[in-house]
């Protein structure tokens, strides 16, 4: 039965499903399911359809519009449908599928022509105040929207958005400044400017205890006699086998969790503490840039089933030792040796819980497996490392955590965080569909965690849905005045929203929050960058080379600001040294970008060649491979098989997420290159409708414009893109704009780049 009625009017019934149309939700009974957007899309479309059949081509054409898609995008859609719905294919009871034709509904359809029950909608919390004064709850907003996506040409791993941000259920912090925000671009499809999510990652995710205890709780009122404050630093690891060392931040980070459900206590949120990782800094200095009262410090020795745990409590104030304790236990007993510590630490602060304060705390004691749970912070700790090869190093650890405790949470999360970074680097399609199935797991089994709200607020932010990704980390920053990473995250949703005054604020606030982390340098570089103050962004990015030299993305990051600038030697070096610490696509590309200006075509097209041998699934590595080869008149058929290969890709990555306006401007790019000027404009235009202020839309522009013979257009769309931030002095050495090098137009903006 195909609805011709407004959106907003319709409401069926689908067996015990409610679907609003309008308001895009799925309930059943008074639960709501957790369907993304292009899900929704393809449910109402067989909704609207029923009982017919609708064929492959007839759902490409309602859910993907204008996209050019295959069978298997529509069967993994369709997949991910059931899997929200609780549908068994082998048994359906909802989706039917007919074998070489498509889909339809097998449960009875009515539509309902009364709004829903105030009692079956749940309240979809407000988008929050740029900054709240008090810390939140936590809510769970559902996965509308589409899948994730870069909304930018340049490659920005999902990069310091959220952390732990452990918050004492009684403390309310002052209110912090404005916001942040960040993701830089690259140079045409060609330069990747990357925030080193694999570190990064691991820095947003919180994490709390799950464990039994068998230590006592005290049921009296809390006694405070004043303000009690604490840090945990990193336990240093004495292991002798190296593979362990990853138990000292973890078990550092699960106690500073445990520690922040204590009424009247405030703890230091996990990457203010761990900045001081390795540094030998006093105490007393730790405790007054963190402004808190006490550290716990300790170290961690594992070896084979024995585990030995050392902990003191310090007065920074003083210096003073307040209380110390070993543990020698079994590896079995490492839980409990946390709960141990937890308990330990609360009767030296001289805090005494009140029974609903033990209830908390029992409540976060949820079994886990403990083999799941080892692999869970092996996983942490590869997203922590700088190397884009720890990612899939990462993804088997939580795949092996999950495959000991299906139910672990925190490691569909971890894995969610992992899919959204490989996407964000590889534009792998099925990516993208793996993280949307990860975050949903983790939102049905945990939904009010903080890894899973990280997880989702950062799947939120590189889809599109901004506000909801602000309204998390607004919580997050309540909580935690001293994160980072929360500033960060929070002004990547502001970016997202061009606020963009704000956003640089906040990303200066991540920095002044913690000087020596590395993410809030490259956060803010990136910033820059994208707002083409290219030459202020050489400042942060090299400060980054200095804290983390041997992390090949600071040199590739550097290199990208450099080549910006017009300073292609220095640009050169930078990728050389990248490449050394450890050969990556966007290294590859960007020496390959540094060539083709300095028209060294053989060496652009060696190193192009090999991007794309390690990230086959981006279209544009496809494209600068085929743009290199198109400067040659005898190799442009080559050229075009190249084009056609990043047309195919760069629609996969539109079928993901239409609303990224750069890569429409691209796609339009690679058709006009092949001949095709009607469908170029025609992507051009889709481009416009989406209103990007990113310089790189318009120069993309510009090149369709010189396609179609409009020099008066191109050069309009040119002098927008040098408005928007375009290096002026570009304008000059692209070898793509050698046609207008005639024209007096072009030639002001040539010789405006030149002045003074």
């Amino acid at each position: 039965m195909e609805r011709a009625a407004a959106a907003d009017a319709e409401i069926y019934r689908v067996d015990d499903l409610i679907v609003d149309a309008g308001q895009r939700r799925v309930f059943r009974g008074d639960t709501e399911l957790q369907l993304p957007g292009l899900s929704f899309d393809l449910l109402l479309a067989l909704v609207r359809a029923a009982p017919n059949l609708l064929t492959h081509d007839e759902l490409m054409q309602r859910v993907w519009p204008g996209l050019v898609i295959n069978s298997e995008t529509v069967s993994q859609r369709v997949k991910l449908v059931r899997q929200a719905l609780g549908d068994d294919p082998q048994a359906p009871r909802y989706i039917v599928g007919v074998r070489g034709r498509g889909y339809r509904l097998k449960a009875p359809v009515i539509e309902i022509e009364r709004p829903l029950r105030a009692a079956d909608k749940p309240c979809v919390a407000a988008p929050a105040p740029e900054v709240p004064k008090t810390p939140e709850p936590a809510t769970v907003v559902p996965l509308h929207g589409n899948a994730v996506a870069a909304q930018k040409p340049l490659e920005q791993p999902a990069a310091i958005v959220g952390t732990p941000f452990a918050q004492s259920p009684d403390a309310h912090p002052a209110a912090p400044a404005a916001a942040p925000s960040g993701r830089a671009n690259m140079l045409r499809s060609w330069l990747f400017v990357l925030v080193p999510v694999a570190a990064a990652l691991a820095f947003i995710l919180g994490h709390r205890f799950l464990t039994a205890s068998n230590a006592p709780v005290a049921s009296t009122s809390v006694v405070v006699r004043e303000p009690k404050s604490v840090a945990v630093l990193p336990l240093i690891g004495l292991s002798p086998d190296r593979k362990y060392e990853y138990l000292g931040d973890g078990l550092a980070e699960e106690l500073s969790s445990r520690l922040a459900r204590i009424p009247g206590l405030r703890v230091a949120s996990r990457t203010s503490a761990f900045a001081f990782k390795d540094r030998g800094t006093d105490v007393r200095t730790i405790g007054q840039k963190l402004g808190v009262e006490h550290v716990v410090e300790g170290s961690i020795r594992r070896e084979g089933d024995r585990l030995r745990v050392t902990a003191q409590l310090i007065d920074a104030r003083t210096g003073f030792e307040l209380w110390s304790q070993s543990y020698d236990r079994r590896w079995r007993d490492v839980l409990a040796v946390q709960d141990e510590l937890a308990h330990s630490i609360v009767e030296a602060l001289q805090l005494v819980l009140t029974p609903d304060a033990a209830r908390r705390l029992e409540q976060s004691r949820q079994p886990v497996d403990l083999a799941a749970y080892d692999l869970y912070l092996a996983g942490l700790a590869r997203l922590r490392q700088p190397r884009e090869s720890a990612l899939d190093e990462a993804e088997q650890a939580f795949l092996q955590a999950l495959s000991a405790d299906p139910h672990f949470a925190r490691a569909n999360a971890g894995l969610c965080r992992t899919y959204v970074t490989r996407y964000e680097r590889t534009r792998a399609a099925a990516a993208a569909a793996q993280a949307e199935s990860a975050c949903g797991q983790a939102l049905s089994q945990d939904p009010a965690h903080e890894e899973v709200q990280t997880a989702l607020a950062n799947l939120y932010l590189i889809s599109g849905r901004s506000e909801r990704a602000l309204d998390i980390f607004s919580r997050a920053i309540g909580a935690h005045p001293d994160s980072a990473d929360a500033f960060i995250g929070y002004a990547r949703a502001l970016e997202a929203l061009r606020r963009y005054d704000e956003a640089e604020r906040a990303y200066r606030a991540a920095i002044d929050a913690q000087p020596g982390y590395w993410d809030a340098h490259t956060a803010l570089g990136n910033f820059l960058l994208h707002q083409g103050r290219v030459a202020e962004a050489v400042v942060p990015y090299r400060r980054v080379t200095e804290l983390v030299p041997a992390s090949a993305l600071a040199f590739n990051n550097l290199g990208a600001a450099l080549l910006l600038t017009g300073d292609f030697s220095g640009a050169a070096q930078a990728f050389e040294r990248s490449l050394e610490l450890e050969p990556t696509r966007s290294a590859y590309s960007n020496a390959g970008t540094v060539y083709y200006f300095m028209g060294r075509l053989d060496d652009a097209e060696r190193m192009f060649t090999r991007a794309t041998e390690i990230a086959g699934e981006d279209h544009r590595v496809w494209g600068n491979l085929a743009d290199a080869l198109y400067r040659d008149p005898a190799r442009r058929d080559e050229a075009a098989r190249h084009y056609r290969r990043a047309i195919l890709l760069a629609e996969r990555d539109l079928a993901v997420n239409d609303e990224d306006a750069v890569t429409w401007a691209q796609l339009g790019y690679y058709y006009a290159r092949i001949g095709d000027l009607g469908r170029a404009q025609q992507y051009v235009k889709r481009a416009r409708s989406r209103g990007s202020t990113v310089f790189w839309a318009h120069y993309y522009f510009a090149l369709v414009a010189l396609a179609a013979g409009d020099r008066s257009a191109a050069v309009e769309d040119l002098r927008q893109a040098l408005e928007l931030g375009y290096p002026r002095h570009l304008l000059a050495a692209e070898p793509e704009f050698a046609s207008l090098r005639d024209d007096r137009r072009f030639r002001e903006l040539t010789l405006a780049s030149q002045s003074p």
